[in-house]
């Protein structure tokens, strides 16, 4: 329905970053009028981590509580880890984010440089 890239350089870690990640697609989700979504990550800690209710002290667990609190707001939500093979076209996006400034959305369509991906993806 809906995909994003946004450059965030202000992270120290790639726990943090992927935590960021999922912060912005509850964010995006909410503001689209989404209520129900499957949220996907290839940082299997973090897909844990947002799934467990215990108060975390690392350094990435008050963004990780952040996105339990967005989350708790969606009607029906799930978290899953899927790796960089199984969802090339959100590496690809994470990938193409290195090179941009600002954020960009795309709604119901393909980034062109993800199309490819999307079509091998396609059963």
């Amino acid at each position: 329905m809906a995909s994003a890239s946004q450059n965030l350089q202000l992270t120290s870690s790639v726990v943090e970053m992927e935590a960021l990640a999922a912060i912005r697609a509850i964010e995006l989700s909410t503001e689209l009028g989404f209520d129900r979504v499957v949220f996907e990550g290839d940082s299997q800690t973090v897909m844990k981590a947002i799934t467990d209710t215990s108060l975390s002290f690392a350094t990435s667990g008050l963004l990780i509580r952040d996105a339990q609190v967005l989350a708790n707001q969606l009607r029906g939500v799930r978290f899953q880890y899927a790796g960089r093979e199984s969802n090339k076209v959100a590496h690809n996006l994470a990938r193409y984010a290195r090179h941009i400034t600002g954020y960009y959305v795309w709604m119901e369509d393909v980034p062109v440089h993800c199309l490819s991906f999307y079509q091998a993806d396609m059963p």
